[in-house]
């Protein structure tokens, strides 16, 4: 019998709490908005999916911390004596409604310092391309935002920085972090995995004594010369030219 008692109760507070849901729908949908809306304005703070970027400052700082790709197109290079070659970027957000905004945020290539060669390349294979690019760090430059670049296309993810000091058309600025033990942290392992990329590419140039390195280095005696040059035949004959494409 208590049983049976429990179970009518049950049922009735069921149908209780059905009619009014039935009858109150303006309660209802007071409800479903608002769930919709909190779950909008954290979706739209986490990926800002309408948001142009036009300086340093507009972008969110877990952006940096959590390595969210932005896209674009490179709209032209400019040069600046202060801070080196500079992509003029027409940020292309997840969901692009302001069509008719011409908004541009320059991007300096994070951990490189380009000479007139590179500017050179730069403005004959990323001017007017599709990039990716990654936020690297927090900046007090209102100038520029730093990041890591990639060249992006159907046949094609070239690492810009990487590129430029593979071909020996910039220099290495920075050093490369010890390795990270706390995977979890995002941004950490970024930096160190892009960081250690730059440092590979740059040694790489130097023992093949490509671009700068041909005259800032000393030329490598006989033997020593001819291992670079055996290694690529092995394992990348095609490195360079696929970056100068």
């Amino acid at each position: 019998m208590a049983a049976e008692q429990k179970s009518d109760t049950g049922k009735s507070w069921w149908n209780q709490f059905s009619n009014f849901m039935r009858k109150d729908t303006k309660g209802v949908e007071i409800i479903s908005y608002s769930i919709a809306g909190v779950l909008f304005i954290v979706a739209y703070r986490k990926i800002r999916p309408f948001t142009i970027f036009g300086k340093s400052s507009d972008i969110p700082n877990h952006f940096i911390r959590e390595q969210i790709k932005q896209f674009g197109r490179v709209t032209k290079i400019e040069p600046s004596q202060q801070y080196g070659p500079l992509l003029v970027v027409q940020h292309h957000p997840p969901a692009k409604i302001l069509f008719w905004s011409n908004k541009t945020i320059p991007i300096k290539i994070d951990g490189v310092d380009i000479n007139a060669n590179g500017y050179s390349w730069l403005q004959s294979v990323v001017a007017g391309k599709e990039i990716c690019f990654m936020p690297m760090k927090t900046t007090s430059s209102q100038v520029h935002a730093e990041c890591r670049v990639y060249l992006t296309g159907p046949k094609q993810h070239i690492d810009i920085g990487e590129a430029l000091l593979s071909l020996g058309f910039a220099k290495l600025t920075v050093t490369v972090p010890k390795p990270v033990r706390n995977r979890k942290d995002v941004h950490a392992v970024a930096l160190y995995q892009y960081y250690r990329t730059l440092d590979k590419a740059e040694r790489y140039a130097k023992d093949r004594r490509n671009g700068l390195w041909q005259y800032a280095l000393p030329p490598r005696s006989w033997p020593l010369s001819l291992w670079p040059v055996l290694w690529d035949r092995v394992t990348s004959a095609n490195r360079l030219p696929a970056l100068v494409r």
